[in-house]
């Protein structure tokens, strides 16, 4: 995930029911902010990321690039990754 529209798709997969209104009240951001964020075609802060993370019950973490790879296709797991992936995740 290494676009703005590719983070912002993955905070609206992952999004709560609630308007932009709803997650601006519980975030403090503005909705002009959420909208924003949202949409992929705006730059935003890392502290607008964790907020909206937040309020969706989502978690933001950076993984090596071989274990995110395991997860690309539509959240299915790419058997060519897993031995990395195991590898990655056991020096955790």
């Amino acid at each position: 995930m290494n676009t703005l529209k590719a983070i912002a798709k993955g905070l609206v997969s992952g999004r709560k029911p609630l308007t932009d209104i709803d997650l601006a009240r519980q975030t403090g951001l503005t909705r002009q902010s959420i909208s924003r964020a949202l949409s992929g075609e705006h730059n935003f802060g890392v502290t607008t990321l964790l907020a909206i993370a937040e309020a969706n019950g989502q978690e933001v973490l950076i993984v090596p690039r071989d274990v995110a790879r395991a997860f690309e296709y539509s959240g299915q797991l790419n058997v060519q990754h897993v031995a990395t992936m195991t590898e990655g995740l056991q020096d955790i």
